[in-house]
Parts: structure tokens; sequence; C-alpha cells
């Protein structure tokens, strides 16, 4: 049975080994960092942080009958605060035209924008490759449950909410974007600057332009990644966009990757998101080939969900394995979420 739950402190090995195959800002192959991410984590979960804007929630995606984590994704509740700011690259456009030669020529650019008071961030979601063509919708689940969680808490997060998205890669590991821009302004390796900004965000103020950049002076390779995503973050896009996302002219100021948002409360994961009382009986077995929801519960087990059968009408078919794994019985309340 696949279950989805809170990140724990005896998932660090798993979460290390599931970082490797990504390793970006959100998600780091470092172990050190990710211990840290699993305590602040475990503290967000449980309400006890002093300040809710500091809030991480990872979550991960179990196979009890492998006993294995098998995935996991992040939310961010808060981007921007006084000691580390929220950059972003604004994309625009200018025209010029030239009557005399006959010529008109838009140019794209790019300004360092930053603020102390960003949205929520949805993240980190990377999925063991031998689970991405499951039957219970392995990635559509890591990204309905952060949903449910938001819309079971929505005065834990900002009322915008974003997704970066993964920008084009070299096979050697290196961004075009960076090795143009980045990089020349630093004098960092795209690997140590993103890193290091995980951790510290002062030096990107300090040393990146504040004035528009012309992408028209990059090379057309380097023009043609911005605000593109990579091949592997596209099927993750296109459930965002399934479920009201939509590009917001901003990119990543070290790959180029593109930024997609929504109101939280219009995204449809949050909007369709309803609860049930469980009844005296358990469900029986649903059909094998309908559709699919997610079930989730806050209860004795703590926050859990999984992926189960549904009616045409959006009723879920909660069995009895289903309560048991969630923690909850007949009377209880759940939460039902449409997977997109």
């Amino acid at each position: 049975m696949l279950i989805l739950r809170p990140v724990e402190a005896s998932d660090l090995d798993a979460l290390v080994s599931l970082a490797d195959q990504l390793d970006s800002m959100n998600l780091p192959a470092d172990r050190d960092f990710l211990a840290e991410r699993i305590s602040r984590s475990e503290r967000s979960f449980a309400g006890t942080l002093e300040d809710w804007r500091e809030g991480v929630y990872v979550f991960v995606l179990v196979d009890t009958d492998a006993g294995r984590c098998i995935g996991t994704s992040t939310i961010i509740a808060k981007l921007g605060r006084h000691d580390a700011p929220y950059f972003w690259l604004a994309v625009t456009s200018e025209e010029r035209r030239s009557s005399e030669l006959g010529r008109r020529f838009v140019h794209t650019k790019l300004q360092l924008r930053s603020t102390e008071d960003g949205p929520t961030e949805i993240g980190g979601l990377i999925l063991d490759p031998s689970y991405r063509r499951h039957k219970e919708k392995c990635g559509k689940a890591l990204s309905t449950v952060r949903f449910a969680y938001i819309s079971l808490h929505p005065e834990r997060f900002e009322r915008e909410v974003i997704a970066e998205m993964l920008s084009p890669f070299e096979e050697t590991g290196a961004n075009l974007l960076w090795d143009a821009f980045g990089a020349k302004f630093t004098g960092l390796p795209y690997r140590e600057a993103d890193h290091l900004s995980s951790r510290k965000k002062q030096w990107i103020a300090d040393l990146f332009p504040r004035d528009p950049v012309y992408a028209t002076l990059f090379p057309e390779a380097v023009q043609a990644v911005i605000g593109k995503p990579n091949e592997t973050a596209v099927a993750a896009l296109r459930i965002l966009e399934k479920i009201g996302f939509r590009y917001l002219s901003q990119v990543d100021p070290f790959d180029g990757g593109p930024y997609y948002g929504a109101a939280r409360d219009a995204i449809t994961c949050v909007r369709e998101r309803r609860q049930l009382v469980l009844p005296g009986r358990p469900a029986p077995a649903g059909p094998p080939d309908g559709p699919l929801a997610l079930v989730s519960a806050d209860g004795r087990l703590g926050f859990r969900a999984t992926v189960v059968p549904a009616a045409p009408d959006g009723a879920p078919f909660v069995s009895q394995e289903c309560r048991d794994a969630l923690g909850v019985g007949a009377g209880d309340r759940v939460s039902v979420t449409p997977l997109p």
C-alpha cells in the first residue's frame, strides 16, 4: 500500500537518496541541510514554530509493502523575510523600430526583483523512476497532497502560491543562462551558487545587476532556455496547469526556469476538497479502472493520505485497510481531493 505522510527523522537516508536525483535548492543533496530540513518540517507539522512564516512541510510517499520511501514533495510556507529576501528575474519585452531602416525588434529584458513579503512555494517533488507509471498515480498524489494540506490549514500559508520549474541543463550539469549571466557577476559555478543560496541570500543583492539586462546580448542557445522547463518537469507542469497555475513572466535568477503561480483559493485541488464522515461499514473494493481521489486525515497517526478509487460522483471507496493506514474509523472526518 502507498501512504503519504510527513517526513520523519528516520527517513534521512531515503531523503538523501531521493535528493541525489534532483539536487535542487529546495532539496539539495546535502545531508546536513536535509537533517535540518526534516527537523523544521516536524516542528511545522506539529505547529510548534514561533513564526508560521518559517514553516517547511516535507511529505514522503511510502510503499508499505516494500518498506521504503519512494517519493517526496514540499511546501515552503512563505518566501521572503527580512534576513532572506525572495529573488526572481522579471521577464519583460521592449519594442524598438526604425522607420529609416524599416526594421523592428522586440527585445526580452531580465531584471532582478526582490521582496521580503513573498508567496507560498511548492516544490521538491521527486519520485522513484520505477513508480512513474504506477496505477495509483504517484506523481499526481505527491503533487496533490500539498494542496490538500494547504486547504486544511489555510492560516499557515499565503494567498498566492508559486512553483519553480527546473530549466534545461547540459549533459555536463552546466546551465547556459548561469554561465552567460550569473557566473559573470558572481564568479561562482552553478552548483556552488545554488547550494549557497539555500543558506544565504544577501550576496545575490550585492552582486547581481539591478538594471535591466537585454537577453538579446546572449547567444541564441542561451535565449532559448529562458523560461523553458526541463523535460523532466513537463509532466509536473501539466498537472499544475490543469489545476489553475499560469506562467508569471518570472524566471529563476540562476537557471532561468519559469515560475508558475495561482491564487491559493482558486486552485482546483484546494477549491474542490470536501469533507465527509466515515460510515460505520468500510467500503468494498472500488472499480479498478475508475477515477481516483486522494483521501487524507489528521487522525490518531497524525496527517496521512492515500489514493483510493472513486465513484463517478467523486465518492471515495475507503476500505478497512485504508482506514487503518490513515488512523481513522467510523464517525471520523476525512478530506477527499480529486486527482487532476
